[in-house]
């Protein structure tokens, strides 16, 4: 039988991504692999905030030497190395201020935002800008509501908006 598999296959080992690298540092520090490769694990696969930091902060690294080694020039504009902002910034680009925003990122209002292991916050100056856009337009319309309500256009009744068009419609 040409297309029956055999059980005799063991699968094949998933070797550890991490281990060549953990050898590499273990034998520069004299440090066990096998901690080295735990330490990695705990860092780079923590869902924590400076998890997700180590690991952006990784490839940014990553990216700048593949394309420093294969003579790849990276675009300045719109990368995701250049297009993250501070807090400070971003309140400068909102018009609010730097603790403002900090507490917008703390609440995942502002979405994309990185936290540094010193506790800096940057976020992407594109999702900084799409909230603001976001914003105006419901504070647009925040804005008529109150409008409206202080014009009293919302205190009519029925019967007085009724009253209103018939006699606009009798003066023409």
């Amino acid at each position: 039988m040409a297309g029956a598999t055999t059980l005799d296959k063991a699968p094949a080992q998933r070797t550890d991504p991490f281990a060549p690298l953990a050898d590499a540092i273990g034998s520069m520090t004299g440090v066990m692999s096998a901690q080295v490769v735990q330490a990695l694990h705990q860092v780079l696969e923590a869902s924590t905030p400076k998890g997700r930091s180590a690991r952006l902060q990784l490839i940014r690294h990553l990216v700048d030497i593949e394309s420093q080694a294969n003579g790849i020039e990276v675009p300045t504009s719109g990368t995701v190395r250049h297009d993250f902002i501070s807090t400070a910034q971003a309140a400068q680009l909102l018009g609010y201020s730097r603790p403002y925003v900090a507490m917008l990122i703390d609440q995942n209002k502002l979405t994309g935002a990185t936290v540094s292991a010193g506790g800096h916050r940057r976020i992407s100056r594109s999702a900084v800008l799409e909230w603001k856009s976001q914003h105006q337009v419901a504070t647009k319309a925040a804005t008529v509501r109150a409008e409206g309500q202080k014009s009293g256009a919302y205190k009519a009744t029925e019967a007085d908006v009724m009253r209103r068009v018939k006699a606009l419609a009798k003066n023409r």
